[in-house]
Formats: C-alpha cells, structure tokens, sequence
C-alpha cells in the first residue's frame, strides 16, 4: 500500500484470480473495480488443478510470491465472483485496513460466508474463527511466509486452511463484499450447491453479525 500525497491517493495492490475461460465472471469483476482508482488491480490467471482447492491454493501462493517480488506489505486477494454491497467506501475499507494493521491483523476479510466464533474488536469489526469464503480478503505481509511454508493436502479447503493459519484475523461488519452466484461457481460446502444459496449463507452469517454489534454499541453507551 502507497501514498502520495496522503490518505486521499493511496492505492492498494489488488490480485484478482480470473480463468480465462469463465469471460461472464471477468466482466463482472472489471466493472465492480471501475471507477475506484484506489485499487491497484493486477489479473492473475488460476491454477487449474483437478482438485479446485489445490488450483486455489496455489494460485493464492502464486499471487503472495508476486506480492513479495513487489515489496508489497499489504495486498487484497479478490476472486471474480467479489461483489461490493452498498456499504463500501474507500475511507470505510483504508480505516480498517489500517487500524487493523495497527492491532496486529494478518488477514482482515470484507464479508464472509459462514464463521464459528467473533468477538467484537471495535464497531465496524470483529474477530472471528474460523471462517468460510475467500472472495475479498486482505493479506498482510506477516502471513506471507506462513502461507509459502503450509504444505496444503488434497482433503484441505481453502478457507479453512487460511483460518488456521493466524489467530489474528477479523471481518469487516457491515461487509463491504458478497458472493455473487454464476452457473459456473462451486457453492460453499454448506450451500449443498443450490442455486441462491451462497446469498441465503451471507444473509444468515450478516443477521448473527449484525445482532452482535448491536449488543456490542448498546453496552458501549451504558
């Protein structure tokens, strides 16, 4: 993550994993990222492996031995199916990025599909173990080498081994990302693959989140 002349012009390395061959899910992703210069976008083409976790994973590590060759301390992670909800803003998203960096987070997540536990950190973030879905996630530069040293197995999911990975992971809440369904996409475990389930997942795990908060302000004020 850069800046120039301060806060307003600072840009985060972006990775987004694309097949070439899915063209409907690459023109969705270009126009969520149309228009907002504080991402520094970079397409990376996916692994392809039988086993569409090992393709997964090993694209992520492709994309974290990309982000050290840069020097970046900072990267987000984002697959084609990411779709920004009406809660995201650029101050919304560097804020977190960087008051979570300042408590010591190494992978912060704009929405995610399912989880197990959270605690409240602040207002607008939660830690949380473990977790489901990978679609936006920032990566910060102390889980790099953790991830390259992980040796992945054919039984492993993604998501899972990422949650293992650090204790020092959180969400943003409101989520300013979603999955967003195509014919194409593999459902989270969960979702038994039907069609419209990947939204009923978020919609649930955001209902849990948003209970929480409000729990979490009210006990604030009193």
């Amino acid at each position: 993550m850069t800046a120039t002349n301060g806060f307003e012009n600072i840009t985060i390395p972006t990775y987004i994993i694309n097949f070439k061959e899915r063209t409907e899910q690459f023109a969705h992703i270009k126009e969520q990222f149309n228009g907002k210069p504080e991402f520094c976008v970079q397409f990376v083409e996916a692994c392809q492996h039988k086993n569409e976790a090992i393709g997964l994973w090993q694209t992520m590590l492709k994309i974290v031995n990309i982000a050290i060759a840069n020097d970046d301390d900072v990267i987000i992670v984002c697959e084609d199916k990411h779709e920004f909800t009406d809660s995201y803003s650029k101050d919304y998203l560097l804020n977190n990025i960087i008051e979570a960096s300042d408590q010591g987070a190494e992978i912060l997540s704009g929405g995610v599909g399912s989880f197990g536990y959270s605690i409240p950190l602040t207002a607008n973030r939660f830690w949380i173990n473990p977790f489901q879905s990978t679609q936006f996630i920032v990566l910060y530069k102390s889980i790099f080498a953790k991830m390259l040293k992980y040796k992945f197995k054919k039984t492993d999911v993604t998501d899972l081994v990422m949650a293992g990975l650090t204790s020092h992971k959180m969400v943003l809440y409101p989520y300013i990302s979603r999955q967003k369904d195509f014919s194409n996409s593999v459902s989270l475990p969960l979702h038994n693959g039907q069609q419209g389930s990947v939204q009923q997942m978020f919609a649930l795990t955001e209902g849990r989140l948003a209970k929480m908060q409000q729990a979490h302000l009210k006990y604030l004020r009193n």
